[in-house]
């Protein structure tokens, strides 16, 4: 199976935990083969490669459990902003995370930790939540949950099907069905 395949199909199971308008992206992207039309291109630069990473692990840090960024959730958010995202939709996050810098005194990660605090909760208090943060918080949430670090340790993991259990089956039985 596909990664992009695989990410769909997690993204549908997880429907219920991500906003409506990041699971459309996601499947949308997903099922075209990419919404970035930049393809190689697409360049995130370093300064806000920073801020995704230092985002995420806000959203996510590490406690008992890994942090976002040990999960390697902002590489996560990187490739789903290169692969499912169309340009329009990838230059709209960009130009947030640039606003987020102009509020913290023109450089968030300089920002003293009480000052990016801040700006990270206005955006989660907001009334209307902001398209940027709404697909922030949902690609932390998914690319943690989808990582190995999130599934075995900050959840618990059951292998399936699991360990290989024979069925003699007599002769004139039916199969066994699944539902």
């Amino acid at each position: 199976m596909k990664r992009r395949d695989a990410i769909a199909r997690v993204a549908l199971l997880m429907g219920g935990t991500l906003s409506a308008g990041t699971l459309a992206t996601v499947l949308e992207g997903c099922k075209s083969g990419g919404g970035s039309k930049v393809g190689k291109d697409f360049a995130i630069v370093p300064q806000h490669s920073q801020m995704i990473a230092e985002i995420a692990e806000m959203i996510l840090p590490k406690t008992s459990t890994p942090g976002a960024k040990e999960a390697k959730v902002p590489e996560f958010i990187e490739f789903m902003l290169k692969e499912c995202y169309k340009e329009d939709q990838q230059k709209g996050f960009f130009a947030a995370l640039d606003k987020l810098n102009d509020g913290a005194d023109g450089d968030f990660m300089k920002a003293p930790a009480e000052k990016k605090l801040a700006l990270i909760k206005a955006e989660d208090s907001a009334k209307e939540k902001s398209k940027f943060w709404k697909t922030m918080k949902d690609l932390t949430v998914l690319g943690y949950f989808t990582s190995e670090q999130g599934a075995t340790k900050a959840a618990e993991f059951l292998d399936v099907p699991g360990k290989y259990e024979p069925i003699k089956l007599q002769k004139g039985q039916k199969v066994w069905a699944m539902s």
